[in-house]
């Protein structure tokens, strides 16, 4: 697939991504390195940190990550400003972390088994996450006039959740007013706030096609497959992209059709 960016429209910007370690954040990760960004990426489990960077290859003095969780501000803060002290300024993030308990049977957990902490973690991670990231990187990009948030939803924000909890179902609804909340308050600043709504993508998260939840799944596709991780990581790009300056406040829809079906 070609690159949404060439390295030199990318001008070695710095870009930050949530969740970065795994399934489509890994992804992302990987596509803008190919595009020439200077990249750093959190992610809450060390071992899945040190995976990546070494799959990745640990390009020297492109690809910076760290262990850290996105509800924790002073952990958020940190690492921002240890990311600025690398490179300077962020002016991409790409706010993809996000967490989804599922039943034994990777179904979703219906309300009346879903726990007041549950709903918290979720809320906190998917939504909170988010918020805390673009306050941390919008008064720095304000100073220098540019800048680009992507944030990472999902069909069970748009649409009848049929896999996904309650809990991650109002959280990524959330995260579309968020965005467009957001995009209205920095459009002045030259910055654009967009989000991606993926429907069912296969990863290490989700599962193997052949798993009865995908196989169910699957049927609801008018396309007849599922999404890949480096389809979400090309849309991504281009949103982060200079060309993509005139879109914002908008929700990217990537469901094979199933949205709108």
């Amino acid at each position: 697939m070609e690159s949404a960016k060439s390295k030199d429209q990318s001008d070695g910007r710095v870009a930050l991504i949530t969740g970065g370690a795994r399934g489509i954040g890994f992804e992302i990760v990987r596509r803008f390195l190919a595009d020439g960004y200077q990249v750093a990426f959190m992610s809450t489990t060390a071992e899945h940190v040190e995976r990546a960077l070494d799959t990745l290859g640990r390009p020297e003095g492109r690809l910076y990550a760290e262990k850290g969780d996105v509800t924790r501000q002073d952990e958020v803060s940190g690492f921002i400003n240890r990311v600025r002290a690398r490179w300077g300024e962020i002016a991409i993030l790409v706010n993809n972390a996000g967490i989804s308990p599922k039943r034994a049977d990777q179904n979703a957990p219906w309300l009346s088994q879903t726990s007041l902490e549950e709903w918290t973690r979720v809320v906190d991670v998917n939504l909170s996450g988010p918020f805390i990231l673009t306050r941390f990187v919008a008064p720095a990009m304000i100073a220098e006039g540019y800048g680009r948030i992507i944030n990472v939803g999902s069909l069970a924000g748009r649409a009848m959740p049929l896999i996904a909890g309650p809990h991650y179902a109002a959280s990524k609804s959330g995260l579309v007013g968020l965005t467009r909340a957001t995009a209205r308050d920095l459009a002045p600043y030259g910055i654009t706030v967009n989000c991606v709504a993926p429907g069912r993508v296969l990863s290490d998260l989700t599962g193997p096609a052949e798993a009865p939840v995908n196989k169910t799944a699957l049927n609801r596709i008018p396309v007849g497959r599922f999404g890949t991780a480096e389809e979400v990581a090309y849309v991504v790009a281009f949103l982060a992209s200079s060309g993509a300056g005139f879109i914002t406040g908008a929700t990217i829809d990537m469901t094979g059709g199933e949205f709108s079906a």
